[in-house]
C-alpha cells in the first residue's frame, strides 16, 4: 500500500513538472540596432514551432511560448540572434547589421533570387512602401523619380491612361520601346489596344495599356533589369529593359490570421491653366473685323437691328473690342456683362477623385502561407464625363507537400468598367474649330450642346427643329459643343476581365539538386460599347450609331529549369541551370458596327440599323521557344562569375531567320573582403557585365502578301488593281539586335550610413526596323527593312545616406540621376538622315541625322538677307524658307532623377519625392495657335500705346481685306494705337517700314503653314517637380493594443503638387505626351488636363 502511495505521489509530481514546462508566458521586449534606433517589422518566432510575431512600429513585440523556448529573432539586413527564454518575461534584442547581406537578395530574370553582393550589373528595387506611399493609382505614377535610368511618362488621362517605361533611352526608333514586365515569374501582356496610333489614342481617347491593371497594393517589390547582361534570359523581348514584380506572401499574425486594411481618398482638381489675357474679347485685325461686319466696325462690334452690339462671335482670334462692361446679347440669346471670363477654361474640367480600398488576410506556418486581397478603386477623372472603378483580387498560396516537394500558386483577377475614357483635347485647344473665347461662359456650353429633346445642338441657321433651342448667333467652338455632346451625352464603355494565373512546383530531388516547373497564363477579354445617340429627330434622316468591340489576349507561358549546386571545393562553389521555356501568345478582335443611322432613336441594337450592318475581325497568333542555361561560380564571398545563354525561336520572321542565340556574361568583385581600404569603406565591389538581346517584329509583319482590288475598266482594258499605298512584307527581316557592356561600382560609407551605386553603359542597337520606300510598280508603297544602328551610352548613379540617426529622430535621403546620350550610326543606301514624324504638313519634323542624336528637331527657317537680317514681304510680315531646315531642339532629356527623403520623429514621420529632367524640348502645337489667336497675357504686347503700339491712321479700304489697297500711316495722335513695325529688310534692301497692327503680326506668324514661324511652338523642358508628399502618425501601441489593433496609421498624402521649377512659360504642363511610343513623350498636340491630388489614408493590421 505505501509503495503504491508513493508510485503514485512520484507519478503525480512528474505530471506537474511536465504540465508546469508546457506552461507558456508572456514574453515582451524590444528590438533596436546597434544605435539604439527601434526596428518595426523583425520576426519572432519560437524555434521549432510556427509561433510568431512581428515587432511593432517603436519595436517592441509580445509572444506567448513556453519558459524553456528559444526566441528565433531575424530581420532582413541584420545578424539573426537565437535566445533562450530560461523563463524570464522581458527580453530586449540588439541586432548588428550584416555587412554581407545588406540588401539581401532580389529576384532577377526567370524569379530566380540572387543575393546583390553577386550580381554583376546594375538593378534598381523598389520597396512595397514606396509603392503605395501616396496611394497611386498606378505603379507607373508611383515609380516617377525612384530608379536610377528610368523615366516615367503617365498620360494625363489619369488612372486609365498608358504608362511609359523608357530604360536606357531609346533602343528601337521603330519597334516597342516598352520593358517586358514579369509577375512572379511569368511574363505579362503590356499592349491595350494593337488598333492604337503612336499617341496612344484610338478614336479620339486615351488608351491605356496593360501595366495600369497591375495593382500596387499587392507588389512585395518591384526589381528593374536595365542592362543587356541582365535581361538576356528573355532575349527578343528584353532589349528594353524588364520590369520584375513579386507579390506579397502570406505572414503569421499577432494571434495566426493576420488582417490588414487601409483606405485613401484623394481629391483631384487641374493642376494649373494657360496665362491667358482677360483684356480682348473675340476679332480679328481691323481688316477682317471691318470686312464681317459690313464695315460697321473694324473692332468687331456688330450691330442689332434695334441698335445694340454683339461681339464677333464667330472669330477665333481674340483681338476684338476691349471688355468695358456693357451690356451685349450673348450667342444664346441672354443679356449679359460683355466682361471677361477669367475662369472659363478651368470651368471645363471637373473636379475629380480616387479612392481606394484595400483588405488582405493572410497567414503561415511550416506547412505554407497564403495571403488572399481585394481592392477597390473608384475614380473620377477631371475631363468631363470620364469615370472608372476597378475591382482587384489576388491569391498567393505556398503549400508544402513534402519536406522536399513544394506547390506555389498566384492568382490575379481584375475587372475594370471605364465610363468614356477621355478624349484628347485636340479638338479644343489645337483646333481653330474648337476655340472658344475669352467672352464664352463655359457653363452656356455644358448646357446647350444638347436640346431639351435630347438632340444635338441647334446652330443659327438650322430651321427644322428644336427652334426653341437654336442659337442667336454664329460661334467659333462648335468642336467645344461636339466635345460634350461625345463625353455627356454619348457612351463609350469598356468592361474588361484579365487573370493572370501561375503554379509552380518545386522539387529538392537531392541537397544540391532542385527543379522546378512553372506554368501560367496571361488571360485579358475586354468588350466595349459605343453607343452615339440620335442627333436629330429621326424623320429628318436616320443618325445615331451603336457599335460593338470584342479583343481577346491571351498568353500561355510555361518552364522547366534544374538547379544543380555541386562543391567544387572548399572555396569555390558552382550553380548550373538549364531549363526550356514557351509562350504563346493570341490576340482576337471582332467589331461590329450599324450602318446608316439608327431606325428607332436610341435604341442599340444592331437590329436597330437602318443598312446592313458592318463587321470586321482580326486574329493573330504568336509563338515563342527558347532553351537556356546559365554557369554561376563563387569564390570565397567575393568573387562572383556568371554567363548565361538563350537559344530562342519565334514564328515573327520567317523560317531561315527566326532562330537566335542570346549570350551574357557578368562579374562581381567585392574588393573590401580582400583589400584593406580605409575605416570609412564598410563594403565596395566593382563589377562588370556583358550581353546580346534582341527585338523582333510584330507579327505577320515579315509576311508577303498582295491584296487584288476590284476590276475597273480604262479605255476598254481590264486592269486589276493593287493596293499601292500599303507596305509589303519582307522574308529576310532579322531581329533588331542589342550589344551592351557595363561597369559599376557600389560602396558603403561610414558604417553604411551613405551608399553609392554608379554604372556606366553602352550599346549599340544594329538591324532597325524600318519602313523603306518602293516603286509603286513593285505593288506597294512602302518595305519594312533592317535599315540602320544606333547606339546608346549613359551614366546612372544612386545615392542614398542616414544624415542624421538618434533615438527619437532619423532623416534618410535618396538621390538618383541618369545622364543618356545616343546617336544615329548607320542608315542604309547612303540615306542622312531618316524622319521619324510630322506635325502641321511637315513645317516641324522629328528627324535623325547619321552620326547626330535621334529626336532632333527641325523646322523652316525665316529668309535672311546677305547681312544676316530677316526678310519681310511687301506687307511688312516675315517670310519663311520652305526650301531648308534647321535644327531647333530635341524631344529627348538629357538628365532625368528623382530625390527622396524621410524624415521621422518618434511617430511622426515625413515622406516627399522630387523627380526632375533637364535637356531637350517640349513641342506644343496648342500653345502655338493661341499666341497667334491673341489667347495668352504675352500677347497684349503692343496691343496699345502703354505696351509699345504705334500710333496710325488707316488709308484706303481696309474692309476689302487687300492689303495692297490699304496702308497703315503713322501719326503723333493716331486714330490707333495698336501699330508696329516689324525689323528687316524688304526685297530691295531698304529697312521695313510698313506698319502692321499687333493683330496682324500674331494672326500671321503664329499660324497654320503659311509664313508661320515654329520656333514659337518649340520650348526647353526643364522642370523640377514635387510628386509626392506625406504626413504619417503611427498610433501608439498602447492604444493600438487597448483597441485590438497591431497597429494603426494615419496619414495626409498629395500627389503632383507643384513645379519647384519649370521652364515652360504659359502655363503649359511640361508631362502631357500620350501613349507609350518614344516619339509622342515631346510632343502636345492638345492632351488631357494635368492633375493635382490632395486627400489621407488609414492603414491598420489586426
Amino acid at each position: 500500500m505505501r509503495r503504491s502511495l508513493l508510485v503514485c505521489t512520484l507519478l503525480f509530481l512528474c505530471c506537474c513538472f511536465t504540465a508546469l514546462a508546457q506552461t507558456k508566458i508572456a514574453v515582451t521586449g524590444t528590438i533596436k540596432d546597434a544605435k539604439g534606433t527601434p526596428l518595426p517589422g523583425v520576426t519572432v518566432k519560437e524555434k521549432g514551432a510556427s509561433n510568431g510575431a512581428m515587432s511593432n512600429p517603436d519595436g517592441s513585440f509580445k509572444l506567448s511560448v513556453p519558459g524553456e523556448a528559444t526566441l528565433v529573432i531575424s530581420y532582413v539586413g541584420f545578424v539573426s540572434q537565437e535566445i533562450p527564454v530560461a523563463g524570464k518575461t522581458s527580453i530586449n534584442v540588439t541586432l548588428q547589421e550584416d555587412n554581407k547581406n545588406l540588401n539581401e537578395v532580389v529576384v532577377t530574370a526567370l524569379g530566380i533570387k540572387r543575393e546583390t553582393r553577386a550580381l554583376g550589373y546594375a538593378v534598381s528595387t523598389v520597396s512595397s512602401k514606396d509603392l503605395t506611399q501616396t496611394a497611386s493609382p498606378t505603379i507607373g505614377s508611383a515609380l516617377y523619380g525612384k530608379a536610377a535610368g528610368v523615366k516615367i511618362v503617365t498620360a494625363p488621362g489619369g488612372a486609365g491612361g498608358a504608362v511609359s517605361v523608357q530604360i536606357r533611352g531609346v533602343s528601337s526608333i521603330g519597334l516597342n520601346t516598352q520593358p517586358l514586365y514579369v509577375i512572379d515569374g511569368v511574363p505579362m501582356r503590356n499592349f491595350s489596344n494593337p488598333a492604337q496610333n503612336s499617341f496612344g489614342t484610338s478614336n479620339g481617347r486615351i488608351d491605356g495599356n496593360g501595366a495600369n491593371d497591375l495593382n500596387p497594393e499587392d507588389i512585395e517589390s518591384l526589381t528593374i533589369l536595365k542592362g543587356a547582361s541582365a535581361t538576356a534570359l528573355y532575349g527578343s523581348e528584353a532589349t528594353n529593359g524588364v520590369v520584375v514584380i513579386t507579390t506579397k506572401k502570406g505572414t503569421k499574425g499577432k494571434n495566426g490570421l493576420g488582417v490588414e486594411a487601409n483606405y485613401s481618398y484623394n481629391q483631384e482638381r487641374l493642376a494649373q491653366s494657360p496665362d491667358f489675357q482677360n483684356e480682348y474679347g473675340p476679332g480679328y485685325n481691323p481688316a477682317l473685323n471691318l470686312s464681317a461686319t459690313g464695315g460697321q466696325s473694324a473692332e468687331g462690334w456688330f450691330t442689332e437691328a434695334n441698335g445694340a452690339l454683339h461681339p464677333y462671335y464667330r472669330a477665333y482670334g481674340q483681338f476684338g473690342a476691349k471688355f468695358d462692361g456693357r451690356e451685349v446679347t450673348y450667342w444664346d440669346g441672354t443679356k449679359r456683362k460683355y466682361e471677361a471670363q477669367k475662369n472659363n477654361y478651368r470651368d471645363f474640367f471637373q473636379t475629380g477623385y480616387n479612392s481606394q480600398a484595400n483588405v488582405a488576410i493572410s497567414n503561415a506556418n511550416e506547412k505554407g502561407s497564403f495571403r488572399f486581397s481585394y481592392t477597390r478603386m473608384d475614380y473620377k477623372s477631371i475631363m468631363p464625363g470620364s469615370n472608372l472603378y476597378k475591382n482587384n483580387f489576388n491569391f498567393n498560396g505556398s503549400l508544402k507537400l513534402h519536406e522536399r516537394v513544394t506547390l506555389d500558386v498566384i492568382s490575379s483577377y481584375n475587372n475594370f468598367f471605364n465610363h468614356n475614357r477621355p478624349n484628347v483635347l485636340n479638338n479644343v485647344t489645337n483646333s481653330y474649330g474648337g476655340y472658344f473665347s475669352r467672352f464664352d461662359d463655359m457653363n452656356v456650353y455644358k448646357t446647350r450642346f444638347q436640346t431639351r429633346d435630347g438632340y444635338k445642338y441647334v446652330l443659327y441657321n438650322n430651321n427644322s427643329y428644336g427652334q426653341e433651342d437654336k442659337f442667336l448667333y454664329n460661334i467659333r467652338a462648335n468642336q467645344l459643343m461636339d466635345y460634350f455632346w461625345d463625353n455627356l451625352r454619348n457612351s463609350y464603355d469598356e468592361t474588361q476581365n484579365r487573370f493572370i494565373n501561375s503554379a509552380s512546383l518545386n522539387i529538392k530531388v537531392l541537397d544540391n539538386l532542385n527543379v522546378k516547373g512553372r506554368v501560367g497564363g496571361d488571360f485579358t477579354n475586354l468588350y466595349a460599347a459605343d453607343m452615339r445617340h440620335n442627333e436629330r429627330p429621326a424623320r429628318l434622316g436616320y443618325s445615331g450609331m451603336y457599335a460593338t468591340e470584342n479583343r481577346n489576349n491571351n498568353v500561355f507561358y510555361g518552364d522547366v529549369m534544374a538547379i544543380y549546386n555541386p562543391k567544387l571545393t572548399k572555396d569555390l562553389d558552382m550553380t548550373i541551370t538549364g531549363g526550356y521555356t514557351a509562350r504563346k501568345t493570341t490576340y482576337k478582335y471582332g467589331k461590329t458596327q450599324t450602318q446608316g443611322g439608327l431606325v428607332s432613336e436610341n435604341w442599340f441594337s444592331m437590329g436597330n440599323s437602318a443598312q446592313q450592318v458592318q463587321a470586321t475581325s482580326t486574329r493573330a497568333t504568336q509563338y515563342d521557344n527558347a532553351a537556356f542555361g546559365i554557369l554561376n561560380f563563387a569564390y570565397k564571398g567575393f568573387l562572383y562569375v556568371e554567363g548565361t545563354g538563350r537559344y530562342e525561336s519565334t514564328n515573327t520572321l520567317a523560317p531561315e531567320v527566326n532562330s537566335y542565340f542570346y549570350p551574357s556574361f557578368n562579374a562581381g568583385f567585392v574588393f573590401s573582403d580582400v583589400v584593406k581600404l580605409p575605416k570609412f569603406f564598410s563594403y565596395a565591389k566593382l563589377r562588370g557585365a556583358y550581353g546580346f538581346v534582341g527585338n523582333h517584329p510584330n507579327l505577320y509583319q515579315s509576311n508577303i502578301l498582295y491584296t487584288q482590288y476590284g476590276a475597273v475598266y480604262n479605255n476598254n482594258n481590264l486592269l486589276y488593281q493593287q493596293p499601292n499605298g500599303s507596305g509589303f512584307g519582307n522574308n529576310k527581316l532579322k531581329s533588331e539586335k542589342k550589344r551592351e557592356a557595363e561597369i559599376g561600382l557600389e560602396t558603403r560609407l561610414l558604417d553604411n550610413k551613405i551608399s553609392v551605386d554608379l554604372s556606366y553603359y553602352n550599346n549599340k542597337v544594329s538591324d532597325q526596323i524600318l519602313y523603306r520606300s518602293l516603286a509603286l510598280s513593285n505593288g506597294a508603297s512602302s518595305q519594312l527593312v533592317n535599315a540602320g544602328d544606333i547606339a546608346n551610352y549613359g551614366f546612372e548613379a544612386a545615392i542614398s545616406a542616414t544624415p542624421i540617426e538618434s533615438k527619437d529622430f532619423r532623416w534618410t535621403t535618396r538621390f538618383n540621376f541618369a545622364i543618356n546620350r545616343n546617336k544615329l550610326v548607320r542608315l542604309p543606301d547612303g540615306q542622312t538622315f531618316l524622319d521619324a514624324t510630322n506635325l502641321d504638313n511637315a513645317y516641324v519634323v522629328i528627324r535623325s541625322m547619321v552620326g547626330e542624336s535621334l529626336g532632333n528637331i527641325y523646322i523652316h527657317p525665316h529668309n535672311y538677307d546677305a547681312k544676316g537680317n530677316k526678310m519681310v514681304d511687301e506687307y511688312g510680315l516675315y517670310t519663311i524658307n520652305t526650301n531648308e531646315y534647321v535644327q531647333a531642339g530635341s524631344i529627348l532629356p538629357k538628365l532625368v532623377g528623382g530625390f527622396s527623403n524621410t524624415l521621422s520623429y518618434k511617430n511622426f514621420s515625413l515622406d516627399f519625392t522630387l523627380d526632375y529632367r533637364f535637356g531637350g524640348n517640349l513641342i506644343s502645337t496648342p500653345t502655338y495657335y493661341m499666341l497667334g489667336a491673341g489667347m495668352f497675357e504675352s500677347t497684349l504686347q503692343y496691343r496699345d500705346a502703354a505696351r509699345g503700339g504705334l500710333s496710325y491712321n488707316p488709308v484706303g479700304d481696309e474692309a476689302s481685306q487687300d492689303p495692297s489697297k490699304y496702308t497703315y500711316q503713322l501719326a503723333a495722335n493716331g486714330s490707333r494705337h495698336d501699330g508696329m513695325i516689324l525689323p528687316g529688310t524688304k526685297a530691295d534692301g531698304t529697312p521695313n517700314d510698313r506698319v502692321i497692327s499687333a493683330a496682324d503680326y500674331y494672326l500671321n506668324n503664329y499660324t497654320w503653314g503659311g509664313n508661320g514661324d515654329y520656333s514659337a511652338a518649340i520650348f526647353k523642358n526643364n522642370y523640377i517637380k514635387l510628386r509626392e508628399v506625406a504626413v504619417t502618425y503611427n498610433l501608439p501601441q498602447s492604444i493600438s493594443d487597448k483597441m485590438r489593433f497591431q497597429g494603426i496609421q494615419v496619414s495626409l498624402i498629395g500627389r503632383n503638387l507643384l513645379y519647384v521649377y519649370k521652364s515652360l512659360p504659359y502655363g503649359i504642363d511640361p508631362e502631357v505626351g500620350v501613349g507609350s511610343s518614344w516619339l509622342s513623350q515631346g510632343i502636345d498636340n492638345g492632351t488631357a488636363g494635368p492633375t493635382r491630388s490632395f486627400g489621407a489614408s488609414i492603414r491598420a493590421r489586426f
